[in-house]
């Protein structure tokens, strides 16, 4: 499965929490990772919807 990385300020575990259930239900959304270095790993398939996921995370 592809994946797609972002780079995001993370302010603390808070955020990465929010970050995760805003997009996880996204159409394609697969599995989504926020490492605290301020890096967000998306897994997901082909009917991946980048502008939503984008859009939930504020990018």
């Amino acid at each position: 499965m592809p994946q797609t990385k972002y780079d995001v300020p993370i302010a603390d575990k808070a955020h990465a929490d929010e970050i995760i259930k805003k997009t996880e239900d996204i159409k394609g959304v697969k599995f989504v990772n926020v490492n605290p270095n301020g890096t967000i790993v998306v897994t997901h398939g082909d009917d991946f919807d980048e502008a939503a996921f984008k859009a939930a995370v504020g990018i």
